[in-house]
């Protein structure tokens, strides 16, 4: 059936969209072409881009022709063509997923990878018990069990974990210091990450927190550091609990809420 808005004799709408494109395979092949020399000659960043560009190119190709197919199909009343329609809405789904996976992760739902606080015993041997525990806290109406660590009288309180990093992998977790202690003496506390591995100690995060001066402090404080530097390895994760600047160590009840390593749950 021919399209009503063309003319007799003129093209109908798969052949004006499906013909030009039949006789742009040059065209197509030489951006390609241009597209992996250059992700070959800017190094493992590059080749990340030149997958995805060749990956949209092929999926905008491909959808523009499966458009039209379908366009065409529904126009003669063939209905089949539907499940065209949602073959091609899957595939964009699962790319537009896969885009998100590759330069925004911490977008999408994640699933647990390693739980601190199941896993207390690996550090607290290391640690005065007196200064190291696990409670319960509610802040604001929401709870969440805390590792409670108080830093020494001598300086920090630090707690390690040997853990294999998986790709994308982030430390997730919400710091606060104990309600009960926001209204006693004492500057508060720091909480610091650092993660070592063959080539040493990194500080990754440090955060000051004194919900007894600074009333934006009174609340879970989110925390996120991105571990993607070390997939595949072997490194130790340093959680290290200090007092304020002016090393008072009074009610530095200090809590890592919820402390967990996550990655995107898919793939």
């Amino acid at each position: 059936m021919a399209n009503w808005w063309l003319p007799p004799g003129k093209m109908t709408t798969l052949e004006l969209i499906k013909g030009p494109m039949q006789h742009q395979y040059p065209i197509f092949l030489v951006i390609l072409l241009t597209l992996a020399g250059m992700g070959w000659l800017s190094g493992p960043p590059g080749h990340v881009f030149l997958g995805w560009a060749m990956v949209t190119a092929v999926i905008f190709y491909l959808g523009g022709l499966g458009l039209a197919r379908i366009w065409s199909g529904l126009r003669r009343r063939r209905y089949r063509y539907l499940l065209g329609l949602l073959g091609l809405g899957l595939s964009l789904g699962l790319y537009g997923w896969f885009l998100v996976w590759f330069l925004r992760p911490e977008l999408l739902p994640h699933r647990l990878v390693y739980d601190f606080i199941a896993h207390r015993r690996v550090t607290e041997r290391l640690v005065d018990p007196e200064l190291f525990k696990t409670e319960q806290w509610d802040i604001m109406d929401r709870r969440h069990q805390v590792l409670f660590v108080h830093p020494t009288s001598a300086g920090n309180t630090t707690l390690v974990y040997p853990v294999r990093v998986e790709p994308y992998t982030h430390l997730r977790a919400h710091l606060a210091v104990a309600p009960e202690a926001w209204s006693k003496e004492g500057d508060g506390v720091t909480f610091s990450v650092y993660v070592e591995d063959e080539a040493g100690i990194h500080l990754l995060y440090s955060r000051y927190v004194d919900p007894k001066h600074h009333q934006q402090d009174k609340r879970w404080l989110p925390l996120q550091v991105d571990l993607s530097a070390f997939a595949g390895k072997l490194v130790r994760i340093i959680l290290v609990t200090g007092s304020g600047p002016a090393g008072d160590q009074r009610y530095d009840w200090a809590g890592w809420g919820e402390l967990r390593l996550e990655r995107p749950l898919w793939p």
